[in-house]
């Protein structure tokens, strides 16, 4: 966590200082991004910085949540309470399909989360980006169990810590495919997420009747001709 001092800087200073670090980690990755060059634009001196952050991963993790909160006000939940069964997951697909319009407005921030891997999910600086992840699932679990659209076989907590598992996997393929994050290339990877997730929240078919044949089928004991 950045330490009082930073959040006592003017708000100008402060978004000036982590919008160029964003730029700064998105075009050069977390290991390669430079702690000098990012304080040379921005006019800080390295002494200055430590007494603002206990470290680059500090940094990296204030410029993300601090771009994360921005993109968040702007995503559009689903209006829940009007929703029908069969309208559940085709307006979850909509919203988990807007991540992809702030590649336009918002690449940096794509492209850094990406970066946010499953050892730093599981560190307490990242703690305040997680929660923020897990309070958007949760909205969505809830309406969907309580439209009967989502399982309610296995607790929220671990269907969170599935999902988070889920998407930290899918991250990491994509990154070791697509070393230049494109457009198309994180649509087409929000398809791929979206349909997993659906796979392993959505409730199981229910059990067929008896003696009913499926619809163009045949019965187990009917021979092929």
């Amino acid at each position: 966590m950045p330490r009082q001092r930073f959040l006592n800087m003017p708000e100008a200073a402060r978004s000036r200082l982590l919008g160029i670090a964003l730029e700064e980690f998105a075009r050069q990755g977390f290991e390669q991004a430079s702690l000098n060059r990012i304080l040379a634009a921005a006019g800080i001196s390295k002494g200055a910085c430590y007494y603002y952050f206990d470290d680059k991963e500090d940094l990296f993790a204030t410029a993300i949540e601090g771009a994360l909160d921005a993109a968040l006000s702007r995503l559009r939940l689903p209006d829940f309470e009007g929703l029908t069964p069969d309208d559940f997951w085709p307006a979850v697909e909509r919203c988990v399909g807007e991540w992809a319009e702030t590649f336009e407005s918002s690449g940096d921030l794509v492209k850094v989360t990406l970066l946010v891997d499953e050892a730093r999910r599981r560190s307490p600086r990242f703690a305040g980006i997680v929660a923020k992840g897990h309070a958007f699932w949760r909205v969505l679990l809830e309406a969907g169990q309580r439209l009967g659209c989502v399982r309610t076989d296995i607790p929220n907590d671990l269907l969170l810590r599935l999902v988070e598992a889920n998407d930290a996997a899918l991250d990491g393929i994509f990154l070791a495919v697509n070393p230049e994050v494109t457009r198309a290339a994180l649509e087409s990877h929000i398809r791929l997420v979206f349909d997993t997730f659906r796979r392993l929240l959505a409730v199981a078919p229910g059990p067929r009747r008896p003696g009913r044949r499926p619809p163009g089928g045949r019965r187990s004991h009917e021979r092929v001709r």
